[in-house]
């Protein structure tokens, strides 16, 4: 009897040794996939948010000149961020962080039907500067959110903040958000007025 019960013990302690070496390997293997994976999307987010800068900085002269025509004209194409074409195991992340990287191209879609529909409904010729102002806010907006989602992504992995160069695009992007802000409410100012 008692062999009985040393046997059957022997056997549930092989398969309590055996899970917990399945659940150790898989948590560092699901640890080493989140790590991959915050490293490669919080690089793209980052590429993605400097192209945002750029668009901020698109006011539609060329070097200080309109077009041929006398126009204001885009002049920095509008930037793309496309998770799903990153070759990375998106089950390693927390539901909610992965809800908010895959859910990051539908914000900018919604972006631009703002920014097209300011362009094609309120914007006037030369300058457009109302479509070129609301294209720099959603773009302002669209590039903070990156910046955050990055450093988000950094945090759940432990991972050490990129350090930021002689130029900063977050600072630049904030400083442009507030001179945008505070130029709208003026007006807002002066129509409530009228």
């Amino acid at each position: 009897m008692q062999s009985a019960i040393f046997g059957l013990l022997g056997v549930a302690l092989g398969a309590l040794l055996t899970g917990v070496r399945e659940w150790w390997f898989l948590s560092r293997k699901t640890r080493k996939d989140a790590e991959y994976l915050s490293i490669q999307v919080s690089c793209e987010l980052e590429r993605y948010m400097a192209k945002c800068a750029e668009v901020v900085g698109d006011d539609g002269l060329c070097e200080g000149q309109t077009d041929e025509d006398g126009y204001h004209a885009i002049q920095v194409q509008t930037p793309k961020f496309d998770p799903m074409s990153l070759d990375v195991e998106w089950k390693s992340l927390p539901g909610d962080l992965m809800y908010e990287i895959l859910d990051f191209p539908y914000r900018a879609e919604i972006a631009n039907q703002a920014i097209n529909a300011v362009f094609e409904y309120e914007a006037g010729p030369p300058e457009y500067w109302e479509g070129f102002e609301e294209r720099q806010l959603q773009y302002v907006t669209l590039g903070l959110a990156a910046s955050q989602l990055a450093k988000k992504l950094r945090k759940h992995v432990d991972m050490a903040a990129r350090s930021v160069g002689d130029w900063d695009p977050v600072r630049y992007m904030e400083e442009k958000k507030s001179t945008i802000e505070a130029r709208r409410a003026k007006r807002a100012i002066r129509e409530h007025d009228l």
